[in-house]
């Protein structure tokens, strides 16, 4: 049996990056609706269209989804260890400590699904939206269990 994959146009790639900074970067809606100016209930909206649709969007448009979602996160989060790391007074040690710990962990889970989608994408471009949604579950599962360490 054929998959039937949906054509991604503009909109369902922001909602498609409005779920990944849901699930996978775990903001807060009212984060992700300032990060994209726009209302809650657009990121309502696009988290049921993207759960309601998930199998049927491409499974490389799912990692490369995630992938962004990521790198997003990683600049936030490097933006903001500079800015705490060049003050000159008053420095917040622990803040440092803790990003450090964040950079780290998210650069392992950009590695693991940039990982993921070189040897999917080598071997067998036939993958299913399923096994690409579960490997980024796996993916955030192990991030998750290390932070709780």
């Amino acid at each position: 049996m054929k998959e039937k994959f949906i054509l991604l146009d503009p909109i369902h790639e922001e909602y498609l990056q409005i779920y990944h900074e849901y699930y996978v970067l775990n903001w807060q809606w009212h984060e992700i609706a300032k990060y994209h100016d726009c209302s809650v209930s657009k990121v309502s909206t696009a988290i049921k269209w993207v759960d309601k649709n998930k199998l049927k969007i491409p499974a490389k448009s799912l990692l490369a989804g995630a992938i962004t979602a990521v790198k997003v996160r990683l600049k936030k989060n490097k933006e903001l260890h500079e800015t705490e790391y060049t003050k000159k007074r008053q420095r917040n040690h622990r803040l440092l400590i803790e990003l450090n710990r964040e950079l780290r962990e998210d650069e392992k889970l950009l590695f693991k699904l940039q990982d993921i989608l070189s040897d999917k994408y080598d071997t067998d471009l036939s993958t299913s939206a399923a096994g690409i949604l579960q490997a980024i579950n796996d993916a955030v599962a192990d991030q998750i269990k290390t932070k709780q360490k």
